[in-house]
């Protein structure tokens, strides 16, 4: 049996529309950052592949839809070791986004993907970009900060799915 206080919190967050908890998470990055474009990817390891489960330019990205995760060092650093990825130049992007020129496009050039970890393993990441050198000697004390709330927004669409 789930202990109260839990089952209090899962009860309350299946009320909870993950569109608006995302752009809540979306508004409070941006009181630190600059962000012009923000993503929540959702990671299966089991099958390679990523899925957008929300997206701030939902015409570019739409949310949903599996995509193969390319093994490179984006991957291995995010995805294996568990390490935020920061980038500032169109240049850097091209070196491991295979849509690098759609990002581009948009006017952006620098990128933070935080990664989510649960268990020991990867089960998403947080994506903020913007425009070139955004992100240069940045602070990821905000993204600490907000780590319950990440975790948190991953699990969302399970909890408004099960009957616990």
């Amino acid at each position: 049996m789930m202990p109260f206080l839990q089952r209090a919190l899962v009860n309350s967050l299946r009320k909870v529309s993950a569109d608006l908890f995302f752009e809540v998470l979306n508004n409070e990055l941006a009181k630190g950052y600059s962000i012009r474009l923000f993503t929540l990817t959702e990671i299966d390891h089991l099958g390679g592949q990523a899925k957008r489960i929300y997206s701030s330019a939902p015409k570019q990205y739409p949310i949903g839809g599996y995509k193969q995760i390319e093994i490179n060092d984006w991957s291995k650093q995010v995805l294996e070791q568990g390490e935020a990825f920061i980038a500032n130049t169109e240049k850097a992007l091209s070196e491991v986004f295979f849509d690098h020129q759609l990002i581009s496009s948009m006017g952006l050039g620098a990128v933070i993907n935080w990664p989510v970890i649960v268990e020991g393993k990867v089960i998403g990441t947080v994506n903020i970009l913007s425009s070139e050198n955004s992100y240069l000697d940045c602070d990821l004390e905000q993204f600490e900060a907000l780590y319950p709330w990440f975790v948190i927004a991953f699990s969302l669409p399970v909890l408004q799915e099960s009957s616990l």
